[in-house]
């Protein structure tokens, strides 16, 4: 995984009170959780951790603090959306090991 500086835009205090905003929206809860557990199905839903941007703000800073753009996640459904960054786990597959070849004789 890169070392990558964080962000400023998420060190500034419109972001900080759009994502305190947004929490508050969601009542602290998971929203892909609560999905998942008003379907019937999932575990108990967890507490939101981050606050996840359905638009990517690189696509398009314009939603960047638009509450419509914000979910709350807890840090696995948001690992889930974010494979990429969140390691083995959910996006990088381990390496396939060689199928043990078996020689028969005859």
């Amino acid at each position: 995984m890169e070392n990558k500086e964080s962000n400023p835009f998420y060190h500034r205090v419109a972001w900080k009170r759009a994502r305190e905003e947004a929490l508050r929206r969601d009542r602290y809860m998971c929203q892909d959780c609560m999905e998942r557990f008003r379907a019937g199905y999932g575990i108990r839903p967890r507490r939101a951790t981050m606050v996840h941007h359905i638009q990517p703000i690189e696509e398009r800073p314009d939603l960047a603090l638009r509450l419509d753009n914000l979910v709350s996640l807890c840090d696995e459904c948001h690992n889930k959306r974010h494979p990429e960054k969140a390691g083995k786990k959910y996006g990088k597959k381990e390496t396939e090991k060689p199928a043990k070849m078996r020689v028969i004789r005859v």
